[in-house]
């Protein structure tokens, strides 16, 4: 008989002692397998809120003419080319006085006064006006009736009450001769009433406001005028123009009761033209270098750029103006040190950040299997959040 022969399968040709190095090995395997995806993938986001604080910053531009050296060298420059067009507006505008009701504790009205003598009769202020149940009232201002004529005139109380609240009435007028009385007279055709009466005001206030006004109104129409001669894209600012009154004058009169007035203004206005974009650009190039560090974030309010211009040479050949003023930025200083923040739990690094001044708000992404930030600094990713 054949003796039966059986052959092993390799698994079962392995040794305990290799089996057992082979385990451990794949063991190994896998832990560093483990640790190589922690340390990929343990990583840290921080996420900063800057607290800005608003600063002023003054700039200063000079705008030149036919200088192609400049020109060609504008962005390392506070220098930009530019051009003036000139021109002189005018305009006369009415405004009204300033309005204040005053309260009048006596009855007022208006009537007629009657002249059917041959003579004209002057009549002045405060003249008396007595009514049949001796009711007495006196004019306001001095008037004349004509002969044969009549003028209608306003009347006072004498003194306040409402007893002097009448309706339609015949007037005689004391302080004229008795023979007269009967020929020069008055009469009411309306109720005599307690009410306010508007008093109006110039003030010298007034009047520099309404100059004010029809300067910013003619510089308006300026602006409009040369922009029509610009080149298509091209605009221009109010505070490109610079103006210088030719002619003024006013009918006001201070503390007079007039309604109203006019004012008369005249102005030689120069435009200076560049681009303003450039000149914004220049002037945010030139930021002092105080505020050009790593640890400082800033944000330019581009639309709080105010500036004047002043012409100083208009007849030169290169510097014809200079332009200063200054704009609005927005600072925040933070001194984020990341190898800082290594190993420091979630709780400790928030409260580390938040209190830098220049920390407005903090928060912090982490792996959900850890509370701790990277022991590896490289793994803290830093980013501001506006």
């Amino acid at each position: 008989m054949k003796e039966l022969q059986i052959r092993q399968s390799p698994l079962n040709s392995i040794t305990p002692s290799y089996r057992w190095f082979t385990i451990i090995f794949s063991v190994l395997a896998i832990i560093l397998i483990l640790a190589i995806l922690y340390f990929a993938l343990s990583q840290a986001t921080v996420y900063i809120t800057p607290n800005y604080q608003t600063q002023q910053i003054g700039f200063a531009v000079q705008v030149t003419e036919n200088n192609p050296l400049l020109a060609a060298n504008q962005n390392n420059t506070a220098s930009l080319t530019g051009s003036i067009k000139e021109l002189t507006v005018e305009d006369t505008k009415t405004f009204a006085a300033a309005e204040n009701q005053i309260s009048n504790n006596k009855a007022t009205g208006e009537v007629t006064i009657f002249n059917r003598y041959s003579k004209a009769q002057p009549l002045i202020a405060t003249t008396r006006l007595l009514t049949a149940d001796n009711k007495l009232y006196r004019l306001t201002k001095t008037v004349n009736v004509p002969a044969g004529g009549q003028v209608t005139a306003s009347v006072e109380a004498d003194q306040p009450g409402t007893q002097f609240e009448i309706g339609p009435a015949k007037f005689t007028i004391p302080g004229l001769w008795e023979g007269l009385r009967d020929k020069i007279y008055a009469e009411s055709v309306a109720d005599f009433k307690i009410s306010s009466r508007t008093q109006y005001q110039i003030t010298q206030q007034l009047i520099d406001r309404a100059k004010e006004e029809l300067r910013a109104s003619l510089l308006t129409k300026a602006k409009a005028e040369i922009s029509k001669e610009l080149p298509e894209g091209q605009t221009l600012s109010q505070d490109a123009l610079v103006a210088e009154v030719i002619k003024s004058s006013t009918t006001a009169k201070v503390g007079t009761g007039q309604k109203d007035f006019t004012v008369t203004l005249g102005l030689g206005v120069k435009a200076v033209l560049f681009d303003e974009a450039k000149m914004k650009e220049i002037a945010q190039n030139n930021l002092p270098d105080n505020y050009k560090n790593t640890e400082t974030y800033i944000k330019v309010d581009a639309n709080s750029f105010a500036y004047d211009i002043t012409i100083l040479d208009a007849n030169s050949e290169h510097l014809i103006a200079q332009v200063k003023g200054e704009y609005g930025i927005q600072i925040a200083t933070l001194n984020i040190n990341p190898s800082e923040l290594t190993k420091l739990s979630k709780t400790e690094a928030i409260k580390k950040l938040a209190s830098q001044s220049g920390v407005k708000a903090v928060s912090i992404s982490l792996p959900f299997w850890t509370k701790y930030l990277p022991a590896l600094a490289d793994k803290i990713n830093i980013q501001i959040k506006e």
